[in-house]
């Protein structure tokens, strides 16, 4: 067996092994693709639930001013009746 020949069975063998690791990359890469379309969906119901957390936000702020609001009242009522509430915070 020639330099040449040895040398071109060296490449095909590395050929062959070149060829199972792009076969093995092209999986992972279907793979990470899906992860990335999964975590896609995932950021898009993350902003979906952030936005609704923030309108909680707003709400739970403007029921507490309220409610306080209406304790403060009660309170300056209750003097009247000697019942007094305690405020909330």
């Amino acid at each position: 067996m020639s330099n040449e020949e040895k040398i071109l069975q060296l490449l095909e063998a590395q050929q062959e092994e070149f060829c199972k690791i792009n076969s093995r990359l092209d999986g992972v890469e279907s793979r990470l693709n899906g992860m990335d379309s999964r975590l896609n969906g995932m950021d898009s119901r993350l902003e979906g639930i952030e936005s609704r957390l923030e309108k909680l936000e707003e709400s739970a702020e403007i029921t507490r001013a309220s409610v306080n609001s209406l304790l403060e009242w009660a309170d300056h009522v209750s003097n009247a009746i000697s019942f007094p509430l305690p405020k909330v915070e």
